[in-house]
């Protein structure tokens, strides 16, 4: 079953802690917006990389895709490592749990 997308692409500026643009919605259908309200917000999200990985955010996803327990919604996250390596980090939307990683994560 081919996964449901909810294009959300936003430029992170960690430098000015500001994000652009603002959320935008490319798939606003009935079905994709279910369960949004209960998504963790950004911001905390951002804390939470930042706290976790030292580097610079270059793009944050907001997607819906299908699991085990049914559709989910995840943020996936590009991080450039302070050694210049990208990390590729995927969360549960709504616990801000890491669900996958790929790239090196440096110590």
């Amino acid at each position: 079953m081919p996964r449901k997308h909810l294009i959300v692409c936003l430029l992170v500026s960690t430098m000015c802690g500001a994000i652009s643009p603002p959320l935008a919605a490319a798939d606003r259908s009935q079905d994709s917006a279910d369960g949004m309200a209960a998504l963790a917000p950004l911001r905390n999200l951002l804390a939470q990389v930042h706290d976790t990985y030292p580097g610079r955010v270059l793009e944050v996803e907001l997607e819906r895709e299908e699991s085990g327990r049914g559709a989910i919604w995840v943020y996936e996250v590009k991080l450039l490592t302070v050694r210049g390596s990208v990390l590729k980090l995927e969360y549960d939307a709504v616990d801000l749990k890491l669900l996958k990683l790929k790239g090196r994560a440096e110590d």
